[in-house]
């Protein structure tokens, strides 16, 4: 860790927040933060970047969240993003940047924390893909999409707004079902293989995803809605 190269260029990123008592004061102002009253998505660990950096400049009638813990994720994911306004605009200079980028932020700090983030009611969406399966048996406390984090998440989304689930392992596919069983989630649409489905876009995939479809490894989907 005191060897990353990335440390200091994420704590010197205008568009990555990392001191923690500055991101937990937002709580119940991110509309402030943002300047707007567009709704907020929320993406935790939504692959690389190249998903995340595609909906920010593809929406900027929306705000984006994008959380991750590892230092390169966020360094990457935040300069990802604001190429992709940059190459889109060769006259984009760094005052431009700003001005068309209002409308994301980067988060380092676990997804865990959401309770110190986020007030009842302040999130429209949130979408996460791919995260780590905690695959062993040992290791099964560890996965996020647990009960007590479903409740925390469901008591943070607005009325008539989703959480959106993405992943391979089909065990944590089958372990989040039974999670959500003892939540006020609903069910709104499920499917053991998200690609032979209707709302499926083959142009709007993460990078895992793509690595998947290589492999002809089948990719399962939740959509769950807060009633």
């Amino acid at each position: 860790m005191v060897n990353n190269p990335y440390i200091e260029q994420v704590k010197n990123h205008y568009k990555i927040l990392t001191n923690l008592e500055e991101i937990y004061s937002i709580k119940w102002k991110w509309n402030s933060f943002f300047a707007n009253k567009n709704p907020i998505i929320l993406e935790i660990w939504t692959g690389l970047w190249n998903f995340f950096s595609k909906n920010v400049n593809q929406n900027l009638d929306k705000n984006y969240i994008w959380m991750e813990i590892r230092y390169k994720r966020c360094f990457m994911t935040a300069q990802k993003t604001l190429w992709k306004v940059k190459n889109n605009d060769n006259s984009c200079d760094n005052t431009k940047l700003e001005k068309y980028n209002n409308n994301f932020v980067v988060i380092k700090d676990y997804a865990e924390k959401i309770n110190n983030i986020f007030d009842e009611n302040e999130i429209n969406e949130t979408l996460i893909f791919f995260p780590d399966p905690w695959a062993r048996k040992k290791w099964l406390k560890k996965r996020l999409l647990q009960k007590q984090f479903l409740d925390d998440l469901y008591a943070r989304t607005k009325i008539n707004w989703k959480l959106i689930f993405k992943t391979d392992h089909l065990g944590y596919f089958l372990h989040v079902l039974y999670e959500v069983e003892k939540t006020k989630w609903d069910i709104l649409f499920k499917t053991f293989d998200y690609e032979k489905q209707w709302l499926y876009e083959s142009d709007a995939i993460t990078e895992f995803e793509q690595i998947f479809r290589w492999q002809d490894i089948k990719v399962c989907y939740l959509e769950l809605i807060k009633k």
